[in-house]
């Protein structure tokens, strides 16, 4: 089983999916769910200090006993209620998973970079960067106007900007524009919740389109998602799940080389414009521009 990577703008390889301990693993012991993703052949394990979950990775990655190259780590800085320095805070969660370095660090969001205004925050980032505490930088949750703000004062630019991604906010305004602006630096799309249609938001007009184009090709409904996420965005997709079984279908969904054709996407694609949702970070995009 060969999982497909994606080369960066800074030349770093990350696997074009993900497993997440946000979502159902958020706030909670989780070291059993780390080990059985990585058993089942996951091999980048996506973090947060907002998760409050980080030892948990380093006691089910030493539990699982592979080699730290091997796995693809990313952490993000920023919590609620929480000074944001990124240098403490990074050395703080390598201490806590027991590793000396993250392939990729993140800003979280533009709200939570305080004290530090989000010039301040990434010039740190790229100092990180540099001293190779992270191999690679970008950012989390960030609009278009977040972007263009450290554009005036970057030397390097983000290499990903991790946003909730799915049929039913894609097609907003502020969204569109975010993609644009990532595009012009090549700042690569990391897609989390691609399956908010089948879970937070099910019984809408996605839901018929997405279980039939599953039916004509005899797979599951989730990993036509994740396949539309992939393609329309030419990124990496962010998922997650408790159970075992579900975590290998998810994965079956990059190395199984399932794809869409044009029309497909655009059945999704069209179906996801006749409703709007969006359900996290809210806080974020209520404060954007429309």
């Amino acid at each position: 089983m060969s999982i497909p990577t994606l080369t960066l703008n800074d030349g770093i390889k990350i696997p074009r999916i993900g497993y997440g301990l946000g979502t159902a693993n958020y706030g909670s012991e989780c070291a059993h769910h780390v080990t059985s993703a990585l058993k089942v052949g996951y091999n980048y394990i996506d973090c947060a200090q907002m998760y409050e979950n980080s030892k948990s990775f380093g006691e089910g990655f030493e539990k699982f006993g592979g080699k730290r190259e091997d796995v693809f780590v990313v952490q993000k800085c920023g919590k609620t209620g929480t000074e944001s320095h990124p240098r403490k805070i990074l050395e703080g969660l390598l201490k806590d998973m027991k590793i000396d370095y993250v392939d990729l660090y993140l800003l979280h969001s533009p709200l939570l970079t305080k004290p530090l205004s989000l010039s301040e925050a990434w010039k740190v980032m790229e100092e990180l960067k540099e001293e190779g505490l992270a191999k690679s930088i970008g950012v989390s949750n960030f609009r278009e106007e977040d972007i263009l703000e450290i554009e005036k004062t970057w030397k390097v630019a983000p290499s990903v900007n991790q946003i909730e991604y799915h049929p039913y906010n894609f097609h907003a305004p502020n969204v569109q524009r975010l993609l644009a602006v990532m595009n012009k630096h090549d700042i690569a799309v990391e897609a989390y919740g691609p399956l908010t249609s089948l879970t937070g938001a099910k019984g809408g007009p996605v839901d018929e389109v997405a279980q039939g184009i599953a039916k004509s090709k005899g797979v599951e409904e989730s990993q036509v998602l994740l396949n539309w996420a992939l393609q329309t965005t030419g990124g990496v997709v962010v998922t997650t799940s408790t159970n075992e079984q579900r975590q290998k279908i998810q994965l079956e969904a990059v190395t199984k080389n399932i794809t869409l054709t044009e029309d497909e996407i655009n059945q999704i694609s069209e179906a996801g414009k006749k409703k709007f949702f969006r359900y996290r970070m809210t806080d974020v995009w209520d404060a954007a521009k429309p």
